[in-house]
């Protein structure tokens, strides 16, 4: 029967593979290395126990993933907080709306460049070092993770700003969350192709 134990077991599986490099929750399928009794002793499984009451099997797995990609230092007391709702809730309206957020963003982008007077392809170019403009709409939170990591895919931009980019801190930060992410984003590559086409070169 579905518990906080599940619960708990999904919420490591994920930790793992958005905090280490050793672990990919797709490639074992979830599958952790925890015991019940384990379990029982922890000081924090009533969350987990809570969280099992709020979330249904289907929805959990969304729910960590959601939160750990926002924060992969999430505290699960935290996750219970109104916080760790808005953060899933945004996650699955994205993932059952794909096609329309990923348009919204790109529409949002497209503008962006207009405004600034700067080319499509020089969007993505990393100058002196610096942050590429797309980076920083992604930063300000005017791009979402998913429209990035479906730009990198057609694209293949973000090997050049590793190598490109100086600082040390925040874009190997957002790379390792982006590259974290990516195994849980499910999306229909033709059909956002066709939706850059149109938002970057028909409009």
């Amino acid at each position: 029967m579905y518990g906080g134990f599940d619960v708990f077991k999904v919420y490591l599986g994920v930790k793992l593979h958005f905090t280490t490099k050793n672990y990919d929750y797709i490639q074992y399928g979830g599958k952790v290395n925890c015991k019940l009794e384990t379990f029982t002793k922890r000081n924090d499984r009533y969350f987990f126990h809570k969280l099992s009451k709020q979330y249904g099997q289907n929805d959990i797995l969304d729910f960590f993933v959601a939160n750990f990609a926002t924060d992969s230092k999430g505290w699960v007391g935290n996750l219970l907080q109104r916080d760790g709702r808005d953060v899933y809730l945004d996650y699955k309206k994205r993932k059952e709306a794909f096609a329309y957020h990923f348009r919204a963003d790109c529409v949002r982008i497209s503008d962006d460049f207009i405004r600034n007077n700067i080319r499509f392809d020089d969007g993505f170019v990393c100058h002196n070092g610096q942050h590429p403009r797309l980076l920083r709409l992604l930063i300000q939170k005017r791009a979402a993770q998913q429209t990035i990591i479906v730009l990198d895919q057609i694209l293949s931009f973000s090997k050049n700003w590793n190598k490109k980019i100086t600082e040390k801190v925040v874009w190997p930060k957002i790379s390792s969350t982006l590259t974290r992410l990516k195994p849980f984003i499910r999306f229909n590559e033709t059909e956002c192709k066709l939706i850059m086409k149109d938002v970057f070169v028909n409009k």
